[in-house]
């Protein structure tokens, strides 16, 4: 799947339980989807694109772009006429990997409720993220992937 679409389906879910989201918190959300969809679906994964070792932590750059101007704001989304519950289930229905979507319901259930700090903290002291800020100070910024047998290896293990 692309990591924008899983972004938007997180937005929804988090609209449709009243909470907010912001760009960094969804960072991290995304990445937890990314690393358990190594684990559970290597062939597959769940999410296409790579993630980087950004100073804050993991981040899809295509998604940081689309919700940058959102800056430490939280994201609002136009569900164009309709709202997040039919979102939800338009997404569900549409993307007939129903396990798949199970497993993203798994981590947002599991990470959404942390804050973006908290999930700062946990993705920092991980070592996929780690071994990709390899030669970095903590604020040099890095673009370096997150490797994903890094992610695998790691994972499993939890």
């Amino acid at each position: 799947m692309k990591a924008l679409d899983v972004a938007k389906y997180i937005i929804a879910k988090c609209d449709n339980v009243g909470d907010l989201i912001t760009n960094k918190k969804l960072q991290k959300i995304l990445y937890y989807v990314k690393a358990w969809g190594v684990v559970y679906y290597p062939s597959t994964g769940v999410i296409d694109e790579d993630f980087e070792a950004w100073v804050h932590g993991p981040v899809c750059p295509v998604v940081y772009q689309e919700y940058k101007h959102f800056g430490y704001s939280p994201i609002s989304f136009d569900y164009k006429g309709s709202d997040s519950s039919k979102f939800i289930k338009n997404f569900r229905k549409n993307n007939n990997v129903d396990d798949k979507v199970e497993m993203i319901d798994a981590v947002f259930d599991k990470y959404a409720k942390l804050t973006s700090l908290q999930l700062e903290m946990l993705t920092h002291s991980e070592r996929p993220w780690i071994n990709a800020r390899k030669g970095l100070s903590p604020i040099d910024k890095g673009n370096n992937v997150i490797s994903e047998e890094d992610m695998r290896s790691f994972y499993r293990k939890g």
